[in-house]
């Protein structure tokens, strides 16, 4: 069983929606439009069915249900990358902090 991680347990000062937006653009996923422009739709590789994954994020940290699409992300990576939430969001924070040495 893929092991998950409940919005409650989520750790949003730690983690930010521009963190995981870089995360996903240095790893090949593309920003899909969207008409909504409280969510941030990206599409990565395809499923077992052929057809692409889309991973949601909102907006904004602000939104009632920001930490439901943020841990829904982090699941759906985890489970994509064969890792653990915590892994993924080690792995977000990361890229930001390498991102932010080389500017």
């Amino acid at each position: 069983m893929v092991e998950q991680i409940l919005p409650e347990e989520l750790d949003s000062n730690r983690l930010q929606i521009n963190d995981i937006i870089s995360f996903l653009h240095q790893n090949g996923w593309q920003t899909i439009t969207h008409p909504n422009p409280r969510l941030i739709v990206f599409q990565g590789a395809t499923d077992d069915e052929g057809k692409p994954i889309q991973l949601v994020l909102p907006s904004q940290k602000t939104f009632e249900d920001s930490n439901r699409l943020i841990t829904k992300a982090i699941n759906l990576l985890a489970a994509i990358e064969e890792k653990s939430p915590d892994e993924i969001i080690d792995l977000v924070t990361q890229t930001h902090a390498a991102s932010r040495k080389s500017t």
